[in-house]
């Protein structure tokens, strides 16, 4: 039975993978690093302070404030989803159809708290949210399974009860790990992939997600 639904933030309850792509694309290319389409699925997920220690393995980095890179991507991107980003299609009927059903629905997610605030504040969703989680601090970043085991204890909802919906592929192990049902609902371009047959369901948009799709569901 499930009893409390988790979204992830980013591909999921916002439209930002482009933005965030794109940020850590001009990010670098100050430093003289061409990050391309086909590199940048590498940190797809990942936390700022993971991306930053990715490239800064592969990459030449002499000189670069680690710290300093990470704060100022950040920071563009706080800004970036004050104005630009969009929910995703779906998002808010999806979230208003989990309340109707007296479903608690949390938001877990590796972006910081000041990325969660721009989010609920431009978009005027945090009454919609029982709880929200950042596991930018503190946390060990998907796929390791802390950000939903800690969601679902401070909802006092057993994991194995809980719905998460997640677009990445580490957030799909993430949730699994942490013996939650998952859905997930790749980017178009990763859609075939056959890892994501990890999922318990995988959709295109939120949109595809239904009552009837809910209770099959409850039915694996």
């Amino acid at each position: 039975m499930i009893e409390a639904v988790i979204l992830d933030m980013d591909g999921i309850l916002i439209d930002s993978e482009r933005h965030w792509q794109l940020t850590e694309r001009a990010i670098f290319a100050e430093l003289g690093i061409d990050l391309t389409d086909e590199l940048l699925v590498q940190t797809r997920g990942l936390r700022t302070e993971e991306m930053v220690a990715h490239w800064s393995a592969r990459f030449p980095m002499d000189g670069t404030d680690s710290g300093a890179l990470m704060e100022d991507y950040d920071r563009r991107m706080v800004e970036t989803m004050k104005k630009e980003v969009s929910l995703m299609e779906g998002a808010r009927d999806l979230i208003g159809m989990f309340r109707e059903m007296g479903l608690p629905v949390a938001l877990a997610t590796c972006s910081t708290e000041d990325h969660i605030d721009a989010v609920m504040e431009k978009h005027g969703l945090r009454a919609s949210f029982d709880l929200l989680v950042s596991a930018a601090v503190d946390m060990p970043g998907k796929p390791h399974p802390e950000v939903f085991l800690r969601t679902a204890t401070l909802l006092k909802v057993d994991p194995t009860r809980c719905l998460v919906f997640e677009d990445s592929f580490y957030g799909v192990v993430a949730g699994k790990a942490a013996r939650m049902k998952v859905v997930a609902m790749p980017d178009h371009s990763e859609f075939n992939q056959e890892r994501f047959g990890a999922a318990d369901l995988k959709i295109r948009s939120l949109c595809d997600f239904t009552i009837d799709t809910f209770h099959n569901l409850q039915e694996k």
